[in-house]
């Protein structure tokens, strides 16, 4: 990566702090710095991040991107800093409704478009029926982080996991849908007849993968020898069972891996990314990036001047979003002929990513 020199003259104290540091570290003093600035620029990001979070500015998804972590990580740095979770009038009234109103309640089914993956539990647990979504509880959020880093979930909001994850084309469903505190409580019959509804959804979705969260209704369904990884067909749909939630780390780490492979996703850093259109001849010579929709996101919402760091050089270059009043069409930035031209080949897509302090690199 291509580096600058910054020469700055720093007070004796701080100088010997630095030096303190150093020693401490066993490192030299350049590196000392560099490693602290680091460290204090991505403080930075996070507590910029949290006071638009804060003030409503930036909603949880844009202030985890702002900060370079999860949603969940967002929303544990807002609770040690005293931030509530923002919910509007209509959020708090479904919720209230929710936790108070009378009967027998469950988790309706989400199905999956067709060649979507179909998420498969045991049974809805209170705590996420009693806020009407998937996978509430400490566990379930450990599979919603997981899922995200696998490259299944995007742009969730906390709490609301099960909806951007269905926004993606992707459905949840359980073995049976009855709630109940421990699996235990549910009773042979419901077992039975929830193995043959499952079979009848799957028939009917036509998923492109059943991936089972837990192993209890992969058993039931696969068979008693049935491990983690990939397991045997389901009504004609590829299966995959989650290693558990207590699984060793290098088990774990493996098991994702092979699922990772079997969907063809990507990893956690390009999930996050987005690219460019691909660079013509003529985009060259008109010192032009072309940006889809997805990129967007990593630039202001109206046109004007941006710094990006490109192939590792900083360029400074305008900006347009061509968000007209007919129909939206793709971004462009435009950079030095020049340095496009020294820096991209002709038919190259670039990644696009959000670097320290919010700079947008391409790459």
């Amino acid at each position: 990566m291509k580096t600058e020199q910054i020469n700055i003259r720093l007070k004796s104290d701080l100088a010997a702090a630095l030096d303190r540091v150093a020693r401490e570290e066993a490192l030299d003093r350049a590196t000392a710095i560099r490693r602290l600035l680091e460290t204090s620029i991505r403080q930075w990001e996070l507590e910029h991040a949290l006071r638009g979070y804060q003030t409503g500015e930036l909603s949880a998804g844009r202030a985890a991107e702002e900060a370079g972590i999860t949603q969940w990580e967002l929303v544990d740095a807002a609770r040690l800093a005293g931030i509530a979770h923002p919910l509007t009038a209509e959020e708090a009234r479904t919720r209230l409704t929710a936790l108070t109103g009378a009967g027998e309640r469950t988790l309706p089914d989400i199905p999956p478009a067709p060649g979507g993956v179909l998420l498969v539990g045991i049974n809805p647990a209170p705590p996420s029926v009693a806020v009407g979504h998937y996978y509430q509880g400490r566990l379930g959020q450990r599979l919603w982080r997981r899922l995200e880093r696998l490259g299944l979930l995007a742009d969730a909001l906390p709490g609301a996991e099960d909806e951007a994850f269905a926004r993606d084309g992707h459905g949840l469903t359980d073995l049976v849908k009855r709630p109940t505190a421990s699996a235990a409580e549910l009773t042979q019959t419901e077992l039975d007849a929830g193995v043959e509804a499952l079979r009848e959804k799957i028939r009917s979705w036509r998923p492109g993968l059943v991936l089972f969260a837990f192993r209890e209704p992969a058993r039931r369904l696969l068979g008693s020898t049935v491990s983690p990884g990939r397991g045997p067909q389901l009504e004609g749909v590829h299966t995959f069972l989650l290693s558990g939630p207590y699984a060793p780390r290098a088990e774990a780490e493996r098991i994702d891996a092979e699922l990772g492979s079997l969907l063809g996703s990507r990893t956690a850093r390009q999930a996050s990314a987005a690219r460019t259109q691909r660079v013509t001849q003529s985009d060259l010579a008109a010192g032009r990036i072309r940006l889809p929709r997805e990129a967007k996101r990593f630039f202001p919402s109206e046109r004007g001047s941006v710094e990006v760091v490109l192939r590792g050089e900083r360029l400074t270059g305008r900006y347009d979003p061509r968000t007209g009043p007919d129909r939206e069409r793709s971004a462009v930035l435009i950079l030095e002929k020049q340095a496009l031209a020294r820096l991209v080949q002709r038919d190259e897509v670039l990644e696009v990513v959000r670097g320290p302090a919010g700079v947008v690199r391409l790459d």
